[in-house]
């Protein structure tokens, strides 16, 4: 091994989907397969061989094995040892379950408060600094803030444009009712800022969007679970939440809190560089008692 190679090696974040975050965009597309598998239950490395893992995400063994030892792992079985060894440590990603231990309601809402806080500590933890600080910047610069979430993803688009329409002007979520994507993205320029949101089960807007912003050159958060899926190649930062529910419906709490950090930080350094924004919102709330 080279030196350079040996420096990378040292660099390189021990845990799996730290190792797995570093290279996905480089990644072939059986390769991210098998990659999304891995990050949408990590601890099930622990339990399930090599054959068991191929399967799940319908590769070859070899292709497996071959992508383990890219990720700078000896074989699967030294990071399966790693998988097992997060378990022990008692770390919630590698401690997600869904079955029910008891029927009782008592303790599925204390087991379903310790699934929900373990989805917010994992989304947390997994953020990096770098692309959040890249995000907050573009955010309070842009001319203007594009947002596009369908289905449950509009939410979630709805709540990002409530927050930054108190500090900044000029956010909007697209498309409008009654009006096609193309009308807006047309317009767009490199100094606006989409955030494009695609949690799982997503519709094909939510790539063919990604493919026309990286097109027209906007700079584009993607914001996703950890299966992101092709369209995190096409956009300039990525984030994703830890959205695995315990029940029927996945978990949003991750996505919320980080929705609010997001949020907040952008409001700061508005603040910061002397916008006023907020300051004449509140005057005309008042002026026109719009609020008790």
């Amino acid at each position: 091994m080279s030196a350079a190679q040996t420096r990378k090696e040292k660099r390189r974040p021990a845990s799996i989907e730290s190792r797995i975050s570093e290279c996905y965009d480089e990644l072939s597309e059986i390769d991210q397969r098998l990659a999304d598998v891995i990050l949408s239950a990590p601890g099930q490395l622990a339990m399930q061989t090599a054959t068991e893992l191929a399967t799940s995400a319908q590769v070859s063994k070899a292709t497996a094995t071959r992508f383990f030892q890219k990720l700078g792992y000896a074989s699967y079985e030294d990071a399966r040892a790693i998988a097992r060894t997060a378990q022990l440590s008692g770390s919630p990603l590698y401690l997600q379950h869904r079955e029910r231990k008891s029927s009782k309601l008592d303790d599925v809402i204390q087991a379903h408060l310790e699934h929900e806080m373990s989805n917010l500590a994992s989304t947390y933890r997994s953020l990096d600094t770098t692309v959040l600080a890249e995000v907050v910047d573009r955010l309070s610069q842009a001319r203007q803030v594009v947002i596009l979430g369908y289905r449950h993803s509009h939410t979630i688009a709805m709540m990002i444009r409530r927050e930054l329409i108190q500090v900044r002007a000029n956010v909007v979520v697209l498309p409008a009712p009654g009006d096609t994507l193309a009308e807006y993205l047309g317009d767009l320029t490199p100094d606006d800022v989409a955030i494009n949101i695609g949690f799982r089960r997503r519709v094909p807007a939510v790539s063919l969007a990604a493919a026309a912003l990286a097109d027209a050159k906007v700079p584009t958060l993607y914001l996703s679970d950890v299966i992101a899926g092709k369209p995190a190649r096409l956009s300039n930062w990525v984030i994703r939440c830890h959205t695995d529910g315990m029940m029927l419906f996945d978990s949003v709490v991750g996505v919320s809190g980080l929705v609010n950090l997001i949020c907040s930080l952008v409001a700061e350094r508005l603040v910061a560089n002397g916008e006023r924004h907020l300051q004449k919102v509140e005057i005309l709330h008042q002026a026109l008692r719009e609020l008790e």
